[in-house]
């Protein structure tokens, strides 16, 4: 399928258009000239060690500056390190998040997915923000191996929020302890976390007496300026301001400008709050420039953020540059606010203060033209909303309008969504309803807040579309109608809607618009029942450019009708191509929607476990979303499939979710499936009489509840309940009416299932000629369909028509393949019975399946028929013997330094697949001791070590066959495993298998590292060391931490690790790679905060940067954490370095 934005949304992207600002999640570039504090820069020593760290001080004290200094230097270090810098904007949670998100993804770029997925898609994050937290905080648990670092600067202009506070709080909870946040806020921050932290002892708090300048600084700071003061007067400034950065960066500039005998008396003037102060010091400032200047910096001031040319445009002024030149060498504080230093900002005091008096050069008319003019830049930029509130700071609502219109369209598909719909409802009612587009859009806006107000919205707009004869966006409008009544399930709403978008693609008569059609078209013939011209009508539409709303309608609509009629592999085929369109795959409604058609197909395929955790895994997201027919129709699903599984109890709570949902809308048909479902459920406890007699009575009304689309499905499920029960030849009955069906309408696997139960029935109540007539029908189709399982098949129903298609050689391999997944070992009992045929046809055909099959029961069967007296019995049963050898054609990869993950080749091993804890546990054991082989009370010891033996072997038995389901899912049963050996009583990992282990990886490239140093070998060694480093992800087994089997070897690994860092690091250094060594320090003190050597190695870094008072500090750490843990002090070549160090000057 071909897809192509809409040609307004591509217009509006081409122009620049942006749902997040990538400046904001960089650091601020450091000016040149920038006052360095060692003293603030040591404190980065605590930052690294505690999981969260707070500036707070009023505006101008630094506290950017100083973040931004200790981001750089751990960027050095090769830390990740994320940073976000927020406004009141990012008061709306959506924002927030988005941007939390996308700070993270600039240093772990495979991070956050699934957050996005849900934030795109959460209706109400007032509510459903812990979705989306969740879903982060799984991947930081899962990436954030070792120390990384979140920036937050300005928290105080989105801490009002509530919301946000829960975020934050809930993220310092559940974030791994590798995570450090640093924030700066001008406000006291109330997390709730907080308290418990700082008792703690697990905050370090940056205050804002830490953060006033002293005497040696001020004279640093002045002498910038070319001021220089006594010590009396230094010493007196220092009072008045108190160490305020900014008002002694004013004063500095106003004192240049002072002769200097009235330097004192004007440092004597100086007093009040530091308000007043600043309002003082800037009056003295603005006084003294010209008043060009003034006039400039007031009306520079207007926008939050301005460049030369966005000056120069909006002011319509030549001389930008020149003033922009002149304003810098005045000293003005101004901020650049990107690397080249072009883009800029006034520090939030100082542009309050010129904005305050504006009015003073502008009267109102020519203000509002200013900031229409400034709007219109911005918006060239693709700064939408800072274009929007310029127009709103103007009143002007044409061009707060048409902004929208012409540009506002990609931002409905970002986090800023929430943020255009209000500005749509700022304009008048009365112009957004007469204004089709502008009405589009603000329904569109609605879908995820209120999706039934949305539809009336978008339903008024098409009308308005139509009405001007605006076909093209008529249909448009339909698309997402459409969608919207599709998730809702409202059929009847859903079909009117198709008719009307025909009606519209029909005028319209472009490529678009005949894609649309056929969509519609397919749909119309789906809800009519006439399932295979859908299909035919669809591929058509496939051929044709499809917007995502009618490409996602068109990808449900053939994938249910696959899986209606037994096609699954057709059905994943559909969704895997559906979802590789972005505008799909980042919607998560439409998302999971799709992956809950995947786990209907899975579970045709007969992967039911993965099917069923699928579909569970979709209703939780698709119930976080809906509370309509969506809900309800991912619930009944999942009913039906738990209720054939036999796990009846949870099947019951999901089919009174469905029936909620279906009564509220009235649906007769869903309904109808969930009675069949029950009745079902019924049959599987025991009530089979009442389930009979119910089923008879339902059958004879079903066409009047299903109309014109029967689900056939559901009566093959009601004929097996009745044949289940006793009531045979009424079961019969009902499939020659149903089989006859299915064929016309082309199903096939169900059709299968249908012929093949009848072929039961039929033998059953003596009609042979049926008997033989569905059996060869059936058995094709899952001949040429490959099947592998038959859904709802009984497993006595399968025996029979197995055997009879065995027998008359009818199906070639189909019947050994179903009964293989069916009935597993069972099958070798059935097939056994068979070789004792005098039919040497039969017994050849029992022993190939025999090999088809593949399971351990099979071997001495088949051994035994090699002495058969039938030469091509015996061939074939020498060549079934042969194919029971198995060898996975994969690499298994095992990680197990920082978290524990296994991949068969490519593909990651899930919860799903290991089934429990324990047979992870219990590779983990193995893996652990490989290399040599652990006794069955070893092994029970260590995995139940408070269980009867009895119970505990019972359950070792039943952990291995899942730990070998989970390596080897396609291993035949009873065929050799290739990674775990079982002799006897004992167990091993097989270590001639193909396998890769990072442990062993990382030990090799240690060896390898020690080899080459003592060999001189330094450019080898350090390669080898960096490789064992970076294989380190952190502690052996994590998720095994109290388990005393891994304790020996998590100590050995984390030593091994510690000397190859130290050493590297040494080498390092010596190397001038001064940085890299620093990083190393510190992720051995991650690991053993009392690691002198560490200590040492940082102290002789930092001094070779210059930075002696870090490396002061660094002792005085070491000092107190080898007395705090220890009781011991420092080694004397620890303390004779910092001897060294101290008496440098």
């Amino acid at each position: 399928m071909r897809t192509l934005n809409h040609s307004i949304e591509s217009s509006s992207q081409s122009r620049g258009a942006q749902a997040l600002l990538p400046l904001k999640l960089l650091p601020p570039p450091l000016r040149d000239g920038v006052l360095l504090r060692p003293d603030l820069q040591a404190l980065l020593a605590e930052v690294r060690l505690q999981p969260l760290t707070l500036v707070v001080a009023p505006a101008g004290y630094g506290k950017t500056t100083l973040i931004a200094q200790w981001a750089q230097e751990l960027g050095r270090t090769g830390a990740p390190v994320s940073w976000l810098t927020l406004d009141v904007g990012e008061r709306d949670p959506a924002l927030f998040l988005a941007y939390l998100i996308r700070a993270f993804q600039s240093a772990f770029p495979v991070l956050g997915q699934d957050a996005a997925r849900v934030l795109s898609s959460a209706a109400n994050l007032e509510r459903d923000w812990p979705l989306v937290a969740g879903a982060l905080c799984s991947d930081l648990q899962r990436h954030v191996l070792s120390a990384a670092f979140l920036f937050l600067d300005d928290l105080h202009q989105v801490i009002d929020s509530s919301v946000i506070g829960q975020i934050l709080g809930y993220l310092l909870r559940a974030a791994p302890p590798s995570l450090h946040v640093v924030i700066a806020s001008r406000r006291e921050v109330t997390i709730p976390p907080l308290a418990r932290l700082r008792m703690e002892g697990r905050v370090v708090d940056v205050r804002q007496s830490d953060l006033h300048l002293n005497l040696e600084q001020a004279r640093q700071l002045l002498a910038i300026q070319g001021v220089a003061l006594s010590d009396e007067e230094l010493t007196m400034l220092l009072a008045r301001t108190e160490g305020w950065a900014l008002s002694l960066q004013l004063a500095a500039r106003v004192l240049a400008e002072q002769p200097v005998e009235r330097r004192s008396e004007f440092v004597a003037a100086l007093g009040g709050g530091s308000e007043q102060l600043l309002a003082y010091l800037a009056t003295e400032v603005l006084a003294d420039l010209p008043a060009d200047v003034l006039e400039f910096l007031r009306l520079a001031a207007l926008p939050p953020h301005f460049d030369a040319d966005l000056l120069a445009d909006a002011l319509l002024r030549e001389d930008v540059p020149y003033l922009l030149r002149r304003v810098r060498a005045l000293g003005l504080p101004l901020t650049p606010i990107d690397a080249q230093g072009d883009r800029l900002r006034f520090h939030p005091l100082w542009r309050e203060l010129l904005v305050r008096d504006i009015h003073e050069i502008v009267d109102d008319e020519t203000l509002a033209a200013f900031h229409r003019r400034f709007g219109r830049q911005f918006e060239l930029r693709g700064e939408l909303e800072e274009a929007l509130d310029h127009y709103a700071r103007a009143n002007s609502i044409d061009d707060l309008e048409r902004a929208l219109l012409e540009r506002a369209w990609p931002l409905l598909n970002s986090p800023r969504r929430d943020t255009v719909r209000r500005w749509i409802e700022q304009i008048p009612a009365e112009r957004r309803d007469t204004n089709p587009e502008l009405l589009y859009m603000w329904g569109y806006s609605l879908i995820v807040a209120n999706p039934p107000l949305a539809a009336q919205v978008i339903e008024r707009a098409a009308d308005l579309f139509r009405r001007a004869e605006a076909h093209a966006r008529e249909l448009r409008a339909y698309s997402d109608l459409a969608a919207l009544l599709f998730w809702q399930a409202r059929p009847a709403d859903f079909a009117a809607v198709c008719v009307r978008a025909i009606r519209a693609a029909n005028q319209a008569r472009d490529a678009w618009s005949r894609g649309a059609a056929l969509t519609c078209a397919a749909a119309m013939l789906s809800i009519r029942g006439r399932l295979s011209a859908a299909l035919r009508v669809a591929r058509h539409a496939t051929a044709h450019p499809l917007n995502p709303a009618w490409h996602w309608l068109l990808a449900m609509i053939v994938t249910s009708i696959h899986n209606q009629l037994g096609r699954p592999a057709d059905a994943l085929a559909v969704v895997d191509e559906a979802l590789q369109l972005t505008q799909i795959d980042s919607n998560d409604r439409m998302r999971q929607n799709l992956l809950r058609q995947r786990a209907m197909a899975l579970y045709l395929l007969g992967q039911h476990t993965e099917a069923i955790a699928l579909a569970l895994d979709a209703h939780r997201y698709l119930l976080d979303y809906y509370r309509d027919g969506t809900a309800g129709v991912s619930a009944a699903q999942l009913a039906l499939l738990l209720s054939l599984q036999g796990r009846l109890d949870e099947a019951a709570i999901y089919i009174a979710q469905a029936r909620a949902a279906f009564h509220d809308l009235g649906a007769l048909a869903p309904l109808a499936s969930l009675q069949a479902i029950e009745l079902y459920s019924m049959l599987r406890r025991g009530q089979a009489a009442r389930a009979a007699a119910a089923a008879a009575a339902f059958v004879r009304r079903l066409d009047e509840v299903e109309g014109i689309a029967p689900d056939l499905r559901l009566r093959l499920l009601l004929a097996i309940v009745l044949g289940e029960a006793g009531e045979r030849r009424q079961a019969l009955d009902v499939l020659k009416t149903t089989v006859q069906q299915m064929q016309h309408r082309g199903y096939r696997l169900f059709l299968a299932s249908a012929c093949l139960y009848g072929a039961y029935l039929a033998g059953t109540c003596s009609e042979a000629e049926l008997r033989d007539v569905w059996l060869r029908v059936g058995w094709t189709i899952a001949g040429e369909d490959r099947c592998r399982f038959l859904p709802m098949m009984p497993a006595e129903a399968l025996r029979d028509v197995a055997a009879a298609a065995l027998r008359a050689g009818i199906g070639g391999d189909a019947p050994g393949r179903v009964l293989s997944h069916h009935l597993g070992n069972e099958t070798v009992e059935l097939l056994q019975d068979m070789l004792s045929d005098s039919s040497p046809e039969v017994r050849a055909r029992a022993a190939r399946l025999l090999g088809d099959v593949g399971t351990a029961a099979a071997y001495p069967v088949l051994r035994a028929l090699i002495k058969d007296r039938n030469p091509a019995v015996r061939q074939i049963a020498e060549e079934s013997l042969n194919r029971l050898v198995y060898r996975p054609p994969y690499v298994l990869r095992i990680r197990m330094l920082g978290a524990f993950t296994v991949w068969r080749g490519d593909h990651e091993i899930r919860d799903r697949e290991w089934r429990s804890s324990k047979a992870r546990q219990l590779l983990q054991l193995l893996l652990t001791e490989r290399g040599r082989s652990l006794s069955r009370e070893q092994v029970v010891d260590a995995l139940w070590p408070d269980m009867e033996i009895d119970a505990a072997t019972n359950n070792l038995r039943v952990t291995i066959n899942r730990l070998s389901k989970a390596l080897e899912p396609d291993r035949p049963d009873g065929a050799p495993s290739a990674f775990l050996v079982q002799q006897g009583d004992t167990y091993a990992f097989n270590t001639a298998s193909d396998h890769r282990i990072d442990v062993v990886e990382f030990v090799d490239a240690i060896a390898e590292g020690r080899h080459a140093d003592q060999r001189g070998q330094r450019a080898t060694a350090i390669a080898a060391y960096r490789r064992a480093v970076q294989l380190y992800g952190g502690p052996y087994l994590p998720d095994t931490m109290y388990e005393d089997w891994t304790v020996v070897e998590r100590e050995r690994l984390a030593l091994a690790f510690i000397e190859a860092a130290l050493r590297l690091g040494a080498l390092l250094l010596e190397e001038g790679a001064v940085h890299e060594a620093i990083g190393l320090g510190w992720r051995v003190i991650e690991i053993d905060q009392t690691q002198e050597e560490a200590y040492r190695l940082l102290m002789r870094a930092h001094a070779a940067l210059g930075e002696r008072s870090t490396a002061l500090r660094l002792y005085t750490r070491c000092v107190s954490v080898l007395q705090n843990e220890l009781g011991i002090t420092p080694l004397p070549e620890t303390t004779a370095l910092y001897q060294t160090l101290r008496d440098l000057r």
